[in-house]
């Protein structure tokens, strides 16, 4: 029996969506009939459409959208669907709500830890009970999850989200002269957009006890790089010379590619999507032991893993990877060969089919 399925997903062609739509696109090629309901505007739509896939151009633009609720219930009341599979929270609160009463299985998505049993608000999103797998992208997450699932934790599930290096064999790594960096540095990159946990000012700490004389330069990625917390904390540096906030960069690949380390100092994360891209990239990572960074960086194999908030330990983790150009090049490695296999995307289709298959028997 052919499986019939629903994704609905804010799914666009930009770098975050690709896991997304190559799921999409596998269990295509894999024999489920699979239809996507994703906005008018996406990119994808004729992407979809060449490969033989229904495309619905509607998406919730709501948390709670009567009109989006009904336009869902038609569907699955006409198309006859066995499953459908929500990837956001507009997609999950609207489809669950129209699954109310409805012969169809119901899939949500999960790619965070951060909510709780006693918010009112989860049990309209991921904890409504009308949700028969909530599918987590570690474990760390699906551990949070079946904590705050109460009497029913094995509804969560894990599948890594998948990724391939392949996709980034096309970049090419930026002049380090555009950067203000000279040739011979030795080149560490973070991306991230600044929230308290993602604990971009124990990297900076670490650059007080960094050996100067070790050519360390440090570019600081993403939105919020440049608060007055983060100056303050460079000014004190004896690297602060050395330490570039590049902020927002649409070639951030470009950049992480011309790095010789990626870190992850986060405080809390879950299967980090810029550690998977700085791997892909074959770039040695240091990553904090918390949540998906367990997961994705084998310590002394694919990379190193320090304590979190310690910048004591980055610096000595730093300090390790600049005096071994060889070592960089093992991690590194070992780095690209870990996302070809644990989080392959043919890893991620496979799992996500034969979930399927599970549920409708």
């Amino acid at each position: 029996m052919k499986i019939r399925a629903l994704i609905i997903s804010s799914i666009t062609q930009s770098a975050p969506s690709r896991p997304d739509a190559e799921l999409i696109l596998g269990l295509h090629s894999q024999g489920i009939d699979v239809d996507v309901m994703i906005p008018v505007d996406s990119r994808m739509i004729g992407r979809f459409a060449d490969s033989g896939i229904r495309v619905i151009p509607d998406h919730p633009k709501r948390k709670f959208s009567l009109r989006s609720i009904l336009r869902i219930r038609k569907e699955i009341r006409e198309r006859k669907y066995q499953i459908i599979h929500l990837f956001n929270t507009k997609a999950i609160v609207n489809g669950s709500l129209a699954a109310t009463g409805m012969n169809v299985k119901v899939i949500a998505y999960r790619g965070a830890a951060g909510m709780y049993w006693y918010d009112p608000t989860a049990w309209l999103s991921h904890l409504n009970p009308r949700i028969d797998r909530l599918i987590c992208n570690s474990r760390y997450v699906q551990q949070h999850m079946q904590r705050q699932l109460l009497f029913r934790p094995g509804k969560a599930v894990m599948i890594h989200k998948g990724m391939d290096p392949e996709w980034f064999t096309e970049v090419s790594p930026i002049a380090r002269q555009e950067l203000g960096v000279p040739e011979d540095a030795l080149v560490i990159g973070c991306v991230a957009n600044v929230r308290p946990i993602k604990g971009v000012p124990y990297l900076i700490k670490a650059s007080y006890h960094i050996d100067p004389a070790l050519p360390v330069h440090i570019l600081l990625i993403g939105s919020g790089m440049d608060s007055s917390d983060n100056f303050s904390l460079i000014r004190s540096s004896p690297l602060r010379d050395r330490i570039h906030i590049l902020g927002y960069r649409p070639d951030v690949y470009e950049i992480i590619a011309a790095c010789d380390i990626y870190i992850q100092p986060s405080l809390s994360e879950s299967l980090s999507r810029s550690v998977m891209e700085a791997m892909c990239l074959g770039v040695p990572c240091i990553v904090s032991d918390i949540g998906g960074l367990l997961e994705l960086v084998e310590h002394e194999k694919s990379g190193l893993v320090t304590e979190r908030g310690n910048p004591i330990a980055i610096a000595q983790a730093i300090e390790r990877m600049a005096g071994d150009r060889k070592l960089r090049k093992s991690y590194a490695g070992e780095a690209i060969i870990r996302m070809k296999t644990t989080f392959s995307v043919e890893n991620m289709v496979a799992s996500t089919r034969i979930l399927y298959e599970e549920m409708v028997k």
